[in-house]
């Protein structure tokens, strides 16, 4: 039986106060979803909506006709249950969980605010080491740039185990109009390749977008970096054009690259994060490029083969490093690649990459390294 975190205990032990029509957002991917979501399926709940942005969340919800789950990097707010999204314009409860990055955070919280009926309630749950002891300042912010003082009441409503549930709530008699299509546009960071860092000339004028919680948010990472500046020659073919993926695609800079060298490229992006694969998708429209973009936790949704699978892989965080999901990564890559492809992946130099590689493919090559990074490669 999956554990739940401090967190969706918090929710579980505040049950009774949900009444009505309920949005959850942010859904965590380590709690156990059948735990947490079947004691809220009650008659005080008209309508049960799950919004998460992570694929693997996605994917572990049990679909019941008792509830929505959706998988998207917008929320998009219709007007009646019977839109073709089955989406609300307004509920009486929104409970979203504290992202880890604060920016996330206030940009979930500008889509969510909005769509609270008069009198209802926006609740935001998390643990102390991720953020929940300050976000009581993000919220009276979001709150003030919504309505006029007076207009709500804000009060933590519960703590225990390291963890804090807060409660904004709306006064009864306030008029509220009918709610807007959310604009991303505004949480949108554009930038560009630094100059100077020996990068390849036709990536100059590269154009890239970020979004609010999509890995190295607004900025270039070192191991991409050292990515950009060896990036593999692919021998061009005369019968097919060479196929490419970019596995935990983030904002798709390294994809993007690529085709921007090489446009005859059939360049497939993936990613478990729906603001990474819309931040892609902003991308390739900046730069006039067509590429797919697909929701893969991993090779979860990957059946093609490729000449070029290429990564800067997510399994190390801070001081842990699942060798095992890596160990699936490049077993399984090898499955992936056609005659001659080739798997190459940047990540910290103190990892055991090579050791996994070279038992999966017999070899493996060092194509460049820092002090802290280094490019790995290995060919069928």
């Amino acid at each position: 039986m999956s554990v739940l975190s401090p967190a969706a205990e918090l929710v579980l032990r505040n049950q009774a106060l949900f009444k009505g029509d309920l949005l959850m957002a942010h859904l965590p991917v380590s709690d156990g979803y059948t735990n947490l979501i079947q004691p809220l399926l009650t008659p005080q709940i008209e309508a049960l909506h799950l919004l998460t942005d992570d694929w693997r969340s996605y994917q572990s919800l049990d679909q019941h006709r008792q509830y929505e789950a959706r998988f998207m990097p917008l929320f998009q707010a219709y007007l009646g249950q019977d839109s073709e999204s089955g989406l609300l314009a307004a509920y009486d409860h929104i409970l979203l969980f504290m992202p880890k990055a604060k920016e996330q955070a206030r940009y979930l919280i500008a889509q969510f605010l909005p769509l609270l009926k008069s009198g209802g309630c926006f609740w935001l749950v998390g643990e102390n080491n991720g953020g929940i002891k300050s976000a009581d300042k993000l919220l009276k912010a979001a709150a003030d740039d919504q309505w006029s003082e007076g207009a709500w009441n804000l009060s933590k409503a519960d703590k225990a185990k390291k963890s804090a549930l807060l409660k904004l709530q709306l006064n009864k008699e306030l008029s509220l109009p009918e709610p807007e299509t959310f604009n991303a546009e505004p949480w949108e960071l554009h930038w560009q390749l630094p100059e100077k860092d020996g990068f390849p000339d036709e990536l100059a004028d590269l154009r890239l977008t970020s979004l609010p919680g999509v890995f190295s948010h607004g900025r270039l990472d070192e191991g991409t970096a050292l990515m950009l500046q060896n990036m593999p020659r692919i021998k061009p073919s005369k019968v097919r054009n060479r196929r490419v993926l970019d596995m935990g695609c983030g904002t798709g800079v390294i994809g993007l690259s690529l085709l921007k060298q090489r446009p005859e490229l059939e360049v497939t992006f993936c990613d478990v994060s729906a603001m990474a694969l819309e931040a892609t998708r902003r991308g390739l429209a900046a730069n006039e490029m067509q590429g797919q973009v697909y929701a893969s936790d991993m090779w979860s949704d990957i059946t093609d083969r490729f000449d070029l699978i290429i990564s800067n892989p997510p399994f190390h965080t801070g001081q842990k490093t699942d060798y095992e999901l890596a160990d699936r990564f490049i077993r399984q890559a090898k499955k992936h690649l056609k005659r001659s492809g080739e798997l190459r992946i940047v990540a910290n130099r103190f990892l055991k990459y090579p050791d996994i590689i070279e038992a999966t493919f017999g070899h493996c090559e060092r194509i460049a390294e820092t002090g802290k990074f280094c490019i790995w490669s290995a060919k069928i």
